[in-house]
């Protein structure tokens, strides 16, 4: 189970890595092209139930629990949002529910991410993660 976790924390690091090698609209730019890679999600799913409060914009996401693995989909009504939660998508969906709750604030701070969103962006990840780790906790 170590090594899920470390693959965890390396995808972190990876996108860390990536982010950091940008600058200014760049990084907004890249956020942008991940938005353009995500799966639109199917409108039945666009209701409150699946919603992330504390957003600035739309948020949902959609959890699928299977064989002890949390698999996520997510979409916005906004690119940046959407960029940022198919970053934090890439990272957690597929990966086991008791290693994704064990991942910190601190862990997550290595991507480089929270500098360059407004607080509002700032919490609206931060809601995103806490419940990706509440629907793991579940599974």
């Amino acid at each position: 189970m170590k090594y899920t976790m470390e693959k965890i924390k390396e995808k972190i690091r990876k996108w860390g890595s990536d982010l950091s090698q940008l600058e200014g609209i760049d990084r907004f730019q890249y956020l942008i092209e991940q938005a353009k890679l995500l799966e639109p999600l199917a409108e039945e799913y666009k209701i409150r139930e699946f919603q992330i409060h504390g957003c600035a914009s739309k948020l949902w996401l959609v959890p699928r629990i299977e064989h002890g693995r949390i698999h996520l989909q997510s979409d916005s009504d906004a690119f940046i949002t959407k960029g940022t939660a198919a970053i934090i998508l890439n990272i957690f969906s597929g990966e086991l529910c008791t290693d994704v709750i064990k991942i910190n604030t601190t862990n997550i701070a290595e991507l480089g991410i929270l500098e360059i969103l407004t607080p509002q962006r700032q919490n609206g990840l931060s809601n995103l993660i806490t419940t990706i780790q509440r629907y793991a906790n579940k599974g």
